[in-house]
């Protein structure tokens, strides 16, 4: 027979705690891509779509003899990329027999009335997993290596082509990845930043003229791990030319903010003092990425990398949405869900409460040759 004590032992409980933090999405706001960011878009595509290509010109115009007629110029051609648009679709069951007997999180000696807030909280806890979605989706978009393993009816992202069936192509060019030989002249990445005697100023020079050259824009982020930075404040390059006597780095601070738990932004931002204007992203976030039971924490900047890229306002970036007919219960009206989307319904035999969670939406590069992602270590 139990005791007397254990019978009527009182119920203290200090506090609810988590034992991982909420994953740092700062790169949907950075990019603009979160649910109701500045760059996202909808075109009435449903699972399928397409965006036209129709380039600015860096031509001049023919001049001619005096008293000839005008020169017959060739048209600009127009492109069309097509799109199919990814799915995340999770639903949590919560039975009406569970939720019953449930106390309250954070105060077991009070009931929690009809679940409500255990349903609260794995609504919020389905919303992060769609919010993560997303940002798995916008790293594998910068790295172009966004791969989609398949088992059974579930899909998962990985940012290596492992077991994957097939690679979401984000048509970055080969040249714009590893040591960068962007214009075919030879590797802009010559020497491995963990070398003191790197010339990274150069390095960042000729990324950038090599931007201007491919599509007429410049280098103004960088994004990298802790690691990286450090390599990059302790250079000989860049440490001489802000003037031995002086810091190597104008500005370095925290990103301002905090997650939806409220717990403070990881990423730092910098700004060298021998190339004033680009701004460092640094951060060693990450999403545990793969199949339930088997996930491995895989962060958003591969190690030894970073991503040279050009500002994310000037609408070469999107978020397009797609959509589908969604019922919301059985037998009752269908109505077409964009971007992300979440509703609840009850069931009965037996009495549950269903929480689901929809996204159909596609990271997209409209210049691919925008983005670099070098290997900056070697």
């Amino acid at each position: 027979m139990a005791s007397l004590h254990s019978i009527l032992q009182p119920i203290t409980l200090t506090k609810v705690v988590s034992r991982q933090m909420a994953a740092e999405r700062w790169i949907l706001q950075f990019m603009g891509m979160e649910p109701g960011g500045r760059n996202e878009e909808y075109f009435g595509h449903g699972r399928d779509g397409s965006y036209q290509v129709f380039n600015n010109s860096r031509q001049i115009g023919r001049g001619r003899a005096p008293a000839t007629a005008a020169a017959i110029a060739k048209r600009n051609p127009i492109g069309r990329v097509p799109i199919t648009y990814p799915r995340m679709h999770e639903q949590l069951q919560l039975t009406a027999e569970e939720l019953h007997n449930l106390a309250q999180i954070g105060d077991p000696r009070m009931r929690d009335e009809m679940g409500a807030q255990m349903i609260r909280r794995q609504t919020q806890f389905l919303a992060q997993k769609a919010a993560n979605w997303r940002a798995a989706m916008v790293a594998g978009m910068l790295r172009d290596a966004l791969y989609v393993t398949v088992a059974g009816d579930d899909w998962y992202f990985n940012f290596t082509s492992a077991g994957s069936l097939f690679q979401i192509n984000f048509q970055m060019p080969a040249a714009n990845k590893t040591q960068l030989n962007m214009l075919g002249a030879g590797n802009i990445l010559d020497v491995s930043w963990d070398n003191p005697a790197a010339d990274i100023p150069s390095h960042l020079s000729q990324i950038n003229a090599a931007f201007q050259q491919l599509y007429g824009g410049r280098l103004e982020n960088i994004l990298c791990q802790g690691a990286i930075w450090q390599h990059v404040i302790t250079n000989d390059f860049v440490q001489s030319q802000a003037g031995i006597a002086n810091s190597p780095f104008r500005r370095f601070e925290r990103v301002v903010g905090t997650r939806e738990d409220g717990s403070p932004l990881n990423a730092q931002v910098g700004e060298l003092a021998a190339m004033p204007g680009l701004t460092w992203w640094i951060t060693d976030e990450g999403l545990d990425l793969g199949a339930p039971g088997s996930e491995a924490f895989t962060k958003y900047i591969g190690n030894n990398a970073a991503v040279f890229m050009p500002d994310p306002n000037m609408g070469i970036f999107s978020m397009q949405l797609g959509s589908e007919p969604i019922a919301e219960y059985d037998n009752g009206p269908k109505s077409v869900k964009v971007g992300l989307a979440s509703w609840s319904k009850e069931s009965s035999n037996p009495t549950v409460t269903e929480i689901f969670a929809l996204d159909n939406a596609l990271a997209i590069n409209h210049i691919p040759v925008s983005v670099a992602y070098g290997t900056v270590v070697f």
